[in-house]
């Protein structure tokens, strides 16, 4: 009986760590993922002609926004290999218990308000106030929530004029659970988490209280993911769809599908055995920033280098690199709230390497 009781500790033990988010999470910085993005048309076929390529890079770690934060710095290009790119945006995931979170920014809605503008007037800037109220840390991979129950991950809700028009809308990020899933990719097979997660505008018609208002949907973009053991996301899809918006004067249009696969390169290269042809000082992203941003450079010779942080006065502020670099892209972090009394507004940084001497300024938000 007793090693019958030891077997189900086990177990229960077990199925606990396998809910936990963040060993889906690879463990070790450094990690690169590279994906394979294909549009698709209409129908979902595959647009092998619009094909383009994906690097994330898992950084490092930080605090920020009141959370332990994974930063992952991602950039997108035709060049199936991107290394002599420069990453050009950040992901923060962070993950407590069973619940993976990923930090929403004004960059990742900057797609839906432009849309949204050309039909809202937004003399006042309504638009952008009401999804910069979005920012923060999104609940978005609940691993263990009940298999296909739908939770909320966010809800607002608004008013917008189009013309004379005045409409009460809602918008949502729901996501779900499904049962895990083997798949194969490129880097093998893989029992994974599936989760979709929909974003959502609804039209709201309201009733005299208590009856609280009916949200009909207007459209729904739904994301479904595959998330790895250890590889954290290897698969998404998101179908093409039209949205009709026919019942508001609007008309309709049709927003392209996406499949994004992991892959690995045609053949293998770091990014530092990537031949550098120039020097070359990048602009720091996101920018601006709060509280951390992230700078890149590339040389093309062996040089002693620095890089330091200057505020509008030509005071320094930090030097951020004071050393001997290898020929190739390097990148290093700024965080501002190691800094004590760092104010919000514009700031300096400056490269030397040799004889090359390169500015760039970023602006800084409390």
């Amino acid at each position: 009986m007793k090693k019958y009781f030891i077997l189900l500790i086990i177990i229960l033990i077990s199925n606990s760590f396998a809910q936990t988010a963040n060993s889906y999470f690879p463990e070790n910085q450094g990690h690169v993922w590279h994906y394979k993005m294909i549009p698709l048309d209409t129908l979902n076929n595959p647009i092998d002609s619009l094909v383009t390529f994906r690097v994330d890079s898992f950084s490092t770690t930080a605090y920020l926004y009141n959370k332990d934060a994974k930063i992952v710095l991602t950039k997108t290009g035709t060049d199936p290999f991107l290394y002599s790119q420069p990453f050009l945006d950040t992901i923060l995931y962070s993950f407590e218990q069973n619940i993976g979170y990923e930090y929403l920014g004004m960059n990742q809605l900057s797609n839906l308000i432009e849309f949204l503008s050309q039909f809202i007037q937004d003399s006042t800037g309504g638009v952008i106030n009401f999804f910069k109220s979005f920012e923060g840390w999104q609940s978005n991979y609940r691993f263990a929530n009940t298999v296909n129950a739908q939770y909320t991950i966010l809800q607002r809700d608004t008013t917008f004029t189009i013309d004379t028009l005045v409409l009460p809308l809602r918008f949502q990020i729901l996501g779900k659970r499904f049962n895990d899933q083997t798949i194969q990719t490129d880097i093998g097979q893989y029992t994974c988490k599936k989760f979709t997660l929909e974003r959502r505008l609804s039209y709201l018609i309201t009733f005299p209280p208590p009856i609280p208002p009916l949200a009909v949907k207007i459209v729904g973009i739904v994301d479904t993911l595959w998330i790895a053991p250890q590889n954290w996301i290897v698969k998404s899809f998101f179908p093409s769809s039209t949205v009709d918006l026919s019942l508001l004067g609007l008309g309709s249009f049709t927003i392209p599908g996406l499949r994004m696969d992991i892959h690995n390169p045609p053949v293998t290269v770091r990014n530092n055995d990537f031949s550098i042809s120039e020097f070359q000082l990048y602009q720091n992203y996101p920018n601006p920033f709060n509280p951390v941003t992230v700078i890149q450079y590339s040389i093309k010779s062996r040089q002693y280098v620095t890089l330091k942080v200057f505020d509008i006065l030509g005071n320094e502020i930090s030097t951020l690199v004071d050393e001997i670099k290898e020929p190739g892209l390097h990148e290093v972090l700024f965080n501002s709230e190691k800094i004590n009394n760092l104010s919000s507004g514009v700031y300096f940084y400056l490269i030397r390497a040799g004889n090359f001497v390169q500015t760039r300024k970023m602006i800084l938000i409390r």
